[in-house]
C-alpha cells in the first residue's frame, strides 16, 4: 500500500463519517490518545488497528515504523 500520513487518515475517516471523538468513545479512550496515534506520537495497538480497519488499510501501511513485530529472542542475541 501507499504510505498515508495523518492528513490522509483524518480525511479517510471524515469520508466515512467517523471523527476522532467517535473513535475515542467507541474504544473508551480519550480523543487525545486517538489524535496522538493518528499523528504517530504514541502507539496503541488497539486504537491503531481499529483505525486501520475503518480506513481499510493495513496497520503497517499507515504506520510503517510503529507496529513492526519482531521476535523478542532475536533482540538479545550477541555475536560471540
Amino acid at each position: 500500500g501507499i504510505p498515508m500520513d495523518h492528513v490522509d487518515i483524518t480525511y479517510r475517516l471524515r469520508r466515512i463519517g467517523k471523527t476522532q471523538a467517535d473513535i475515542a468513545h467507541t474504544l473508551g479512550v480519550s480523543p487525545a490518545v486517538v489524535s496522538n496515534v493518528i499523528h504517530g506520537r504514541t502507539t496503541s495497538f488497539s486504537v491503531a488497528s481499529y483505525i486501520a480497519m475503518l480506513v481499510n488499510q493495513d496497520i503497517t501501511t499507515l504506520w510503517p515504523d510503529k507496529y513492526v513485530f519482531k521476535p523478542r529472542a532475536n533482540q538479545k542475541k550477541r555475536d560471540i
